[in-house]
C-alpha cells in the first residue's frame, strides 16, 4: 500500500503517527510525505529568521504532537512529551545533533521554558522535526517513510490510485491522499492588484495578506508611514518587526510594565481594523496542560436536551443565552474569590447561592456585595459601538489596553474577565459538536459565522499578554498613531490613505494587510488546488443556502464529513482522497487548533477517521 500525505504540519504528523500505530504487520507501507517548507510545516518553519522571535499563541504545555488520550497515557511522562517537557528534557540534545538551527532556539531554552511561557515559533518547528525523528526511529520494517521537500503541482485520477505530480517533474503513484494544506495565499483580487500596481508605479511599498514571517519590512525605514491594516494576531507579528526587528529595545520598567527604546530607523505606524479593537490578551496561564473549565449550564447534554424540544434545533439565541450565562456564572466565580473582605466560609456560601441564575439579581442585598450580574458580553466584545468622536475613541483604546493588561495579569484561571474569555477556548470542544452536527438552521449557521465568530475572536482568540504590553508601550512612544473603527483603506494620486469611522484620513508610503489570506480555496495561489478544482474533483459545500439563494459554504472544499473524503463536483465521493483542516473552515467549526494534551483534539480525531476509513476497505 502506498500513501501520500500532502503537507507535512501537525495535522498530517497525527496522521503519519495513526499509520504507524495502526498498520498491521503483515501489511506493507509506503508514505510519501510532501511539503515545500520542512518537517512541521510553513508557520512553524524554524528557519524564517522571523520565527525566532515570532510567538506561539497557545502556553507550551498546552502543546503536544503525540496523541496521549486515544493512547490512554494519562501521566504527562518523557515518553510523549508535550512543547513544554520536551524543551525541559530533549531538547537541547537533539540542537546539539543538528547544528543547521540558529543558536537562538538554544539560547531560548538556556532562558527558560515554564508553562506561563509562549515558546516561538520556530522552536515549535524544531519540535516538530524531533517528533518525526522519533516517529521514523520507531517505524517497524513493513513501513518506509519518505520526506519530499517539495510542492506536489497536480494530482489526477487513476484507475488503480491517484498520480501525483512533484514540482521537480518527479511523479508518484498512490493508493490513497491526505491532503493537509494548512492556509493557502490567496490570489490579489482587482483591487489589491490595484494596489499593487500603484506601489509600484509610485515607488510605494505593498504587503498584502500573507504569513507574517515572509513579509521583508528592510526597505521601510524612519522616512515611512507605515498603515497597517488589521489588528489580529499577524498585525503583533508585523508590529514586532517593525519596531524591535529595526533594533529597538522594550524596557521593563519597576512597576513592570514597559517603555520603548527607539533605535531611530523605525518607521511611524498608523493602525486600524473593523473593530477598532485588538482581541484580548491571554491571561497568565493557572492551568495544567489538559485542564479545562467544566461547565455548569454550558453542557451537551442541557444542548441536546433544548435540541430535542425543537426538532433537533438549538436556537441560535438560546445557544447564546445559554453561553453567556456560563460567561457571567464563570466571572462572578472569579469575581467572589477576589473579594479580600469576605471569609473563606462566606464565600462558599455567596458561590452555592449564585448556582442558581435566579439568585443573581439577589446576591448583592442578601449578602452585601456590589457584584456586576448583568454584565453584557457582546458589550465587552464591541465596547465602542456607540463611540462618536475619534478623540474620545483613542482615549479609550489606551485606557481598554492598559485594563485588559491589568485584567490578563491576574490570570486565565483566577481574573474575573479574562478567566471567563478563556473558557470560551475550553468550550470550543462543545461549540464544534453542535455545529459540526447541524445542530442549528441555515439561518443560525450565517450567525454563527459572522456574529458569533466575531465575538468569539475578539475574546478568546488574542496575543499573549507581552504583546499587548509592546502595543501601549509603543503608542506611548509615539510610534503608533490610533485609528477608529471601519479602517478602510485606498490611494489618492500620491500616496496610500485610510479612512474610519469618524471621517479621519490617515496618508502613508506603506500599506500593510495585517492578516492571512480568506480561506476560498476558488482564489487560492495554489496550482494544485486549481488542478484539482479544473477537473472536477473538488467543489464548494453547497449544503447550506442563504436566504438570497447563494451558498453559504462555498468558499470551503466539500467532503463527506463523516469520513474527510473529497465529494467531486458530480457530487460523487472521490474514494480513498481525504481533505483535512483549514480548507473545510466553515464545515467545521474552528480548524485552527494545535493539539492539546489528554485532551480529544479535532486533528487527533480527524487523524483517527482518516486511517480507520484507509484500513477498512
Amino acid at each position: 500500500m502506498k500513501i501520500a500525505l500532502i503537507g507535512a504540519g501537525p495535522r498530517n504528523l497525527a496522521v503519519l503517527d495513526r499509520l504507524i500505530q495502526k498498520t498491521p504487520s503483515n501489511q506493507s507501507l509506503t508514505v510519501d510525505l510532501f511539503d515545500p517548507y520542512p518537517v512541521g510545516g510553513r508557520v512553524w518553519n524554524p528557519f524564517f529568521k522571523d520565527n525566532q522571535t515570532f510567538l506561539m499563541n497557545t502556553f507550551a504545555n498546552q502543546v503536544t504532537l503525540f496523541n496521549d488520550y486515544d493512547n490512554n497515557q494519562t501521566n504527562e511522562g518523557s515518553l510523549s512529551p508535550n512543547l513544554l517537557s520536551w524543551a525541559q528534557s530533549f531538547a537541547l540534545e537533539y540542537l546539539e545533533k543538528h547544528p543547521e538551527y540558529d543558536i537562538a532556539y538554544r539560547e531560548e531554552i538556556m532562558a527558560s521554558v515554564t508553562s506561563n511561557t509562549h515558546t516561538s515559533r520556530g522552536l515549535m518547528g524544531v519540535y516538530a522535526a524531533w517528533f518525526f525523528e522519533q516517529l521514523s526511529s520507531i517505524c517497524p520494517e513493513n513501513i518506509s517513510i519518505n520526506f519530499h521537500q517539495e510542492t506536489v503541482t497536480d494530482l489526477t485520477k487513476t484507475t488503480d490510485g491517484f498520480l501525483l505530480t512533484a514540482e521537480s517533474g518527479e511523479s508518484y503513484q498512490t493508493d490513497d491522499v491526505v491532503f493537509a494544506p494548512g492556509h493557502l495565499d490567496a490570489k490579489l483580487t482587482d483591487k489589491k492588484k490595484d494596489l499593487a500596481h500603484f506601489a509600484q508605479e509610485k515607488s510605494l511599498h505593498y504587503y498584502p495578506a500573507s504569513h507574517p514571517a515572509e513579509n521583508d519590512f528592510s526597505a521601510l525605514d524612519n522616512n515611512d508611514t507605515v498603515l497597517i491594516q488589521g489588528l489580529g494576531l499577524s498585525f503583533f507579528d508585523d508590529l514586532l518587526t517593525l519596531t524591535a526587528g529595526k533594533g529597538g529595545i522594550f524596557l521593563t520598567k519597576k512597576d513592570g510594565s514597559l517603555s520603548y527604546q527607539k533605535s531611530g530607523h523605525e518607521p511611524h505606524l498608523v493602525i486600524g481594523s473593523g473593530s477598532g479593537l485588538p482581541p484580548r490578551a491571554h491571561g497568565t496561564n493557572q492551568k495544567g496542560a489538559s485542564e479545562l473549565y467544566h461547565p455548569l449550564f454550558f453542557t451537551l447534554p442541557a444542548l441536546k436536551a433544548i435540541a430535542a424540544e425543537n426538532n433537533g434545533k438549538v436556537p441560535y439565541s438560546t445557544f447564546r443565552f445559554i453561553l453567556n450565562r456560563e460567561l457571567t456564572y464563570k466571572y462572578l466565580v472569579n469575581s467572589i474569590h477576589q473579594l479580600k473582605d469576605l471569609s473563606e466560609s462566606k464565600k462558599a456560601e455567596v458561590l452555592e447561592f449564585i448556582k442558581n441564575p435566579d439568585n443573581w439579581l439577589l446576591v448583592n442585598d442578601e449578602f452585601n456585595l456590589n457584584l456586576n450580574t448583568e454584565i453584557s458580553w457582546d458589550k465587552q466584545a464591541n465596547p465602542t459601538r456607540d463611540m462618536k468622536s475619534g478623540t474620545a475613541f483613542k482615549k479609550f483604546f489606551i485606557q481598554h489596553l492598559k485594563k485588559d493588561i491589568q485584567s490578563a495579569q491576574l490570570g486565565n484561571q483566577e481574573s474575573p474577565l479574562t478567566g471567563a474569555y478563556d473558557i470560551l477556548r475550553d468550550l470550543r470542544g462543545t461549540v464544534r459538536y453542535l455545529y459540526d452536527n447541524r445542530y442549528f438552521d441555515e439561518d443560525d449557521y450565517q450567525k454563527l459565522l459572522t456574529d458569533f465568530k466575531l465575538f468569539d475572536t475578539q475574546l478568546s482568540v488574542g496575543p499573549p499578554l507581552i504583546r499587548i504590553q509592546q502595543l501601549l508601550a509603543l503608542i506611548e512612544a509615539k510610534i503608533v498613531t490610533i485609528t477608529g473603527p471601519n479602517f478602510s483603506v485606498a490611494h489618492d494620486n500620491q500616496s496610500f490613505i485610510a479612512t474610519d469611522r469618524f471621517g479621519d484620513t490617515y496618508h502613508g508610503t506603506a500599506l500593510i494587510e495585517a492578516r492571512l489570506g480568506r480561506i476560498d480555496f476558488r482564489t487560492a495561489d495554489s496550482p494544485l488546488i486549481q488542478s484539482l478544482r479544473q477537473q472536477g474533483l473538488i467543489t464548494g459545500d453547497n449544503r447550506i443556502t442563504n436566504p438570497d439563494g447563494t451558498e453559504l459554504l462555498e468558499n470551503t472544499i466539500k467532503v463527506d464529513p463523516a469520513t474527510y473524503q473529497v465529494i467531486d463536483h458530480d457530487n460523487q465521493l472521490v474514494k480513498n482522497f481525504f481533505i483535512t483542516g483549514i480548507p473545510l473552515e466553515g464545515q467545521r467549526w474552528f480548524t485552527t487548533v494545535i493539539p492539546r494534551p489528554h485532551t480529544q483534539t479535532i486533528a487527533f480525531v480527524e487523524a483517527a477517521t482518516v486511517v480507520n476509513q484507509i484500513f477498512a476497505k
